[in-house]
């Protein structure tokens, strides 16, 4: 009787030790403290900390923008996901005064987030309720862990999946296998036998199409290079076929990025008219298109 009062109480003690540790707290449980009261309309720079990454985001013309380690348009809903962050709602909040920041994964600020010059601190997971202990100033907060995979996860997680910027006006596409160019009336012509609309709907996909992911570019042996010319820009920007099997890899090597499709976006951005029956006399004859008809098929798009 005696050895099993005695076995309760240490699992008791136990018990006790273990919800101090962890801070498992039973009083703010209904998720209505906000981890920060900031607006996010305020927020003009995010910038992001993990192990040896940094990476920086801008607000401009009210677009977001990463600066570093690239400058290149950035994920809007992904930036939109870190924003929601200073609104989570935190499930118990402690002051850090005389805490032991080490028991909870904040003493060493290997992943941090700020905003503007608000800045939250990523520590462990709590093993009991999968929570994550984070520190926002002098309060460690215990919230959701939808964020931290975000911050953790590679650059191109918050890179923009189109392969050019929004606002982009092509004036020359040289593909492996043709060219589609502007003249100075604003006639599209193709160096190929190619239908009117195919050149259309080529412009439209370099300009429209999404990549399912963006990651860190992996070196590979160049299957064919690609040139995109940009109304009033000099120089061109360089694209490379970095592999074709599981999927259609475009990557921009001196950016450190690579764009995934499906390999069933090969032909619409690679061979415009593929699937359809070339003229047997293709070869220098150009297809022209109007500046009309262009915008009419985009229009109906």
């Amino acid at each position: 009787m005696r050895s099993r009062l005695l076995i309760n109480l240490l699992l008791l003690l136990l018990a006790i030790g273990l919800g101090t540790f962890l801070f498992v707290d039973e009083i703010d449980q209904n998720g209505t403290y906000k981890l920060s009261n900031l607006a996010t309309e305020s927020i003009t720079r995010i910038s992001i900390h993990h192990r040896e990454r940094e990476a920086i985001l801008e607000r401009q013309d009210q677009q977001w923008r990463m600066t570093k380690p690239v400058d290149i348009a950035a994920n809007q809903f992904r930036i939109k996901t870190l924003l929601n962050l200073l609104g989570t709602s935190s499930h118990a909040q402690y002051k850090t005064d005389g805490l032991d920041l080490e028991k909870y994964g904040l003493d060493q600020t290997n992943t941090y987030i700020s905003f503007n010059d608000f800045k939250i601190v990523f520590g462990m997971l709590n093993p009991i309720n999968q929570l994550r202990y984070v520190m926002a100033g002098n309060e460690l907060h215990l919230i959701d862990d939808h964020y931290y995979p975000l911050l953790s996860s590679q650059i191109g997680t918050l890179i923009a999946r189109e392969l050019l910027p929004a606002d982009a006006n092509i004036s020359q596409l040289i593909l492996p296998e043709l060219t589609l160019s502007r003249t100075a009336t604003g006639l599209w012509q193709s160096s190929i036998d190619l239908p009117s609309d195919a050149i259309v709907e080529a412009i439209y996909q370099w300009t429209h199409k999404q990549a399912f992911a963006v990651h860190d570019y992996v070196q590979r042996e160049s299957l064919g290079e690609i040139q995109v010319y940009l109304e009033n820009v000099a120089a061109p920007i360089l694209f490379s076929i970095a592999d074709v099997e599981p999927w259609l890899i475009i990557a921009r090597p001196e950016l450190n990025i690579e764009y995934h499709f499906n390999l069933e976006d090969y032909d619409a951005l690679l061979r415009p008219g593929a699937a359809r029956p070339l003229s047997d006399e293709a070869g220098n004859e150009t297809i022209q298109v109007s500046p009309d008809d262009f915008m009419k098929t985009i229009q109906s798009e």
